[in-house]
């Protein structure tokens, strides 16, 4: 018998079997249906926020007439934000049930983006653009931890795949909605507009379309009483912390693997605009097609990931991608180093961009894979690391000088990502894979729809 703090490092999902607690076993097919299109929904919060007004950089710093690293500063809160808010909403979604945090968190999304509609100093916007990234992590943690009550393993990593694919298009169809608004002659003020509306329909799918999907309160279930819980407790083993996760070596790897990654791809997103408006000479809707072809090609590898999860476990294909993302980062800092014209350096960074569609969904699933009643805080874990090490590498992009005629943006590209490739090895060097694994999890290969024990899970997450 083993305890707590002798459980396998290895992803789990203790609970495999246990139809009356499996959320795939109690909710209906209807309701299972309606939770990728609301996850989609509440995860746009961030990234739509972040994307929507990156054409504005230039328009904000003239307007204010501020310095390129107070316009990046805020992103930077915004990423911060992410992060503390995650830290907050995931144990609370876990205590509460994921449907309130969620509800209080969009209301604060409304207000914030009325905040940052009519923020009259550079100051204002910076502060607002918090309290917009402290409200929109809770559509993020509890999309995540939603979708580990009603799946496991492989399924699980393919629900992420598919996940990710359809909240790729925040950062494709958000340029395209700020920059067209800046083209029609609104200033960037409008934008938040639009991020309002986002949380308006969001407080709407909370209210009439998520069903509640935590164990303790699926289905209608009353929650359990202060009693109740020390008698699980006594049961069970002690209910897992924060801390007893980051024990965990699948945990502390994913997190810190997403958020190294994450960190290079926020680094992209703050110094592309000035990059291909400032100095090579793109309008904001030029600027906002480079954007959206990027996005189509995360959504392509993001499919592409889906198909070979089906033959390839999560953890194969992230210790695959890491690599590759590095290599193809190194050549377009290449061609950054010696000015390539803008036909050389597109394809680059269209692949290097496509690379984080394999990535973010493995990481998560992978990181995910722990009891469905720790959930929110696993997903808390992943979000504090993947939005709290982006709030770094975003003020360094203005911040860093060319390192060998490099630019800034791209060194700290490369030095993210070089991170997130050193996490791995020391991984596989220091903390050896153990012989056994006690259930199925996200290091197995997926199952066909088709196949015995699969049924509505498996399908719903396509």
């Amino acid at each position: 018998m083993t305890t707590h703090s002798e459980r396998p490092t290895e992803p789990v999902d203790p609970e495999p079997h246990d139809t009356e607690r499996s959320g795939a076993a109690v909710l209906s097919p209807r309701q299972l249906r309606r939770i990728l299109p609301a996850a989609v929904m509440f995860t746009w919060l961030g990234p739509f926020a972040m994307d929507a007004y990156s054409p504005a950089f230039p328009a904000i710093q003239a307007e204010f007439g501020t310095s390129d690293g107070l316009v990046q500063a805020t992103l930077a809160t915004t990423l911060i934000g992410l992060a503390v808010g995650q830290l907050i909403v995931g144990p609370l979604s876990d205590r509460f049930g994921r449907r309130r945090p969620l509800a209080v968190g969009l209301t604060g999304y409304v207000v914030a983006s009325v905040l940052c509609s009519f923020a009259w100093s550079i100051e204002v916007l910076i502060g607002a653009r918090f309290l917009q990234g402290l409200a929109a992590a809770a559509g993020i943690a509890v999309a995540r931890a939603v979708a580990r009550d009603v799946h496991a393993g492989p399924q699980l990593a393919r629900f992420y795949s598919l996940l990710t694919a359809a909240t790729a298009l925040a950062p494709m169809l958000g340029p395209i909605f700020g920059a067209g608004l800046l083209e029609a002659g609104l200033t960037w003020r409008y934008i938040f507009g639009l991020t309002l509306l986002l949380g308006v329909v969001g407080l709407g799918l909370v209210v009439f379309v998520l069903p509640e999907t935590h164990p303790d309160r699926i289905g209608g279930r009353t929650p359990p009483t202060p009693a109740e819980r020390e008698r699980r407790a006594t049961a069970d083993g002690p209910e897992l912390t924060l801390w007893s996760l980051l024990r965990r070596r699948h945990v502390v790897v994913s997190a810190l693997v997403l958020g190294f990654v994450g960190a290079a791809m926020i680094a992209h997103l703050a110094g592309l605009s000035f990059f291909l408006q400032t100095e090579r000479g793109l309008s904001p809707a030029g600027y906002s097609i480079v954007f959206a072809v990027d996005a189509v090609g995360m959504i392509l590898a993001n499919n592409v990931n889906r198909y070979l999860l089906r033959r390839f476990t999560a953890q194969r294909l992230l210790s695959v991608a890491v690599p590759v993302m590095l290599a193809l980062t190194i050549v377009f800092a290449i061609l950054l180093r010696f000015d390539a014209p803008l036909p050389a350096v597109l394809p680059a960074l269209f692949a290097f961009v496509s690379c984080w569609g394999f990535v973010m969904p493995n990481a998560i699933a992978v990181g995910m894979s722990v009891e469905r009643h720790a959930a929110g805080r696993a997903s808390a874990v992943l979000g504090v690391a993947q939005f709290g090490f982006s709030a770094f590498s975003a003020p360094l992009v203005g911040i860093v000088p060319p390192a060998f005629g490099v630019p800034p943006m791209a060194t700290v590209i490369v030095v993210c990502l070089a991170l997130a490739f050193a996490v791995q090895l020391v991984a596989r060097i220091r903390l050896p894979r153990r012989a056994r694994v006690d259930s199925p999890s996200a290091t197995a290969p997926a199952r066909s729809a088709d196949e015995p024990g699969c049924g509505q899970a498996c399908r719903a997450a396509g």
